[in-house]
This record gives structure tokens, sequence and C-alpha cells, in this order.
């Protein structure tokens, strides 16, 4: 064994060194590919699209976390567009299925919680 990998150092890119870097990674390719079948707008729409119909509920739960905590640090503009679009849209949709069950959400302007 190398003394490298004893001291518990990997061969793995950057990319890999936590889950965030990783879903960050994934979002800048996936933002990459849309913005380079022409415009912005519709490259950010496709790659919301492809992280809402695609990404799991714990990914998407780490990367809107990761949004929140650090204004999407690491993010290409397209991907963090892109990862507000959904975030925001899950927000909305949250909100809809409260009102339906006759409830508010607690992050309303002048409620106690906010």
């Amino acid at each position: 064994m190398s003394g490298a990998a004893m001291d518990g150092e990997t061969h793995e890119p950057e990319i890999h060194k936590s889950t965030v870097d990783r879903l960050i990674y994934m979002a800048n390719q996936i933002s990459q590919f849309f913005e380079s079948q022409g415009s912005e707008k519709l490259a950010e729409a496709g790659t919301a699209d492809h992280i809402r119909s695609f990404w799991d509920p714990s990914m998407l739960r780490r990367i809107f976390a990761h949004l929140e905590e650090t204004g999407g640090e690491g993010l290409r503009p397209i991907a963090l567009g892109a990862v507000k679009l959904v975030h925001d849209a899950k927000r909305g949709a949250v909100r809809a299925r409260l009102e339906a069950a006759g409830m508010h959400s607690s992050l309303e302007p002048g409620d106690d919680a906010g």
C-alpha cells in the first residue's frame, strides 16, 4: 500500500469529495449540455426540467440546502437559475397543497414563524 493510500488520500477528482460537490458538478454538466443547444433561457428551463424529472428527493434536498445556505456557491449561472426554478416550484407546490387542505405555509410574511 502506498503512503498516500495509508494516509487516507484517494486519487478521486475534487468533484467527488462530497455529495454536494457531486451535485454541483452534475448540475453544471447538465447546464452546459443545454447551453450548447442555444438560448440561455431554454438552457435554464431544460436544466430545471432535467433536475426535477431525474433527481431523487434526497438529491433535491441536498442541493436546495446548499442553495439556501450558500446562495448556490459553485453553480454556473444557468445551473443556479435552474436550481432556483425547481426550488421555487417545489415551494409553490407545497404551498398549494397546504392551501388545498385549508392550511397555510408557516413561511408566509407576518406569521409568528417568519
